[in-house]
């Protein structure tokens, strides 16, 4: 469940709301995330033992530095860049690519669009379809052929009353 989001500005960090203000957004994770952020934990759960009371565990954060405190936003942007990087990624990849990355996949296999809109986060169905149109274009064959199966389905039961 995403309950906020953490900011940066030069002065300091700082918690807020998330875009659709004070509604947690749930957000389904496939199996194989789950696990990840479930070994994850453990090695948090040795760094709390490790720090004791020191251990900034009233923040509860998923990502954290080893004493629990807040990752600087900018620091994970340039980790996951670097990470980009040594994958031979495109130069222009960044985290909000990988984000835009995962909604256009998922539209373009066929998710709907009010479904990516909600797990994105977006305010509206409206915002994700013109950030993301380019994905949903190039459906017009499947919409075509979606259509003739649902013609043929009812002209054979529409004229089954006047065969006798």
């Amino acid at each position: 469940m995403i309950t906020r989001s953490l900011t940066q500005t030069r002065q300091k960090l700082e918690f807020k709301c998330t875009k659709t203000e004070d509604s947690e957004r749930r957000v389904s994770l496939p199996a194989s995330t789950v696990t990840a952020l479930e070994r994850h934990r453990n090695r948090q759960n040795e760094f709390r033992h490790q720090f004791g009371p020191d251990y900034r565990a009233d923040l509860d954060l998923i990502f954290a530095n080893p004493n629990g405190s807040p990752l600087k936003p900018d620091s994970v942007s340039a980790s996951v860049s670097a990470l980009c990087r040594r994958l031979k990624l495109p130069k222009d990849v960044s985290l909000h690519t990988l984000r835009h990355s995962h909604g256009s996949h998922l539209l373009a296999a066929g998710m709907s669009l009010p479904v990516v809109s909600e797990r994105l986060g977006h305010s509206s169905v409206r915002v994700t379809a013109e950030v993301y149109s380019h994905a949903i274009r190039g459906q017009d064959d499947e919409a075509a052929r979606r259509w003739e199966a649902f013609q043929g389905k009812n002209t054979l039961d529409s004229h089954e009353g006047l065969v006798q």
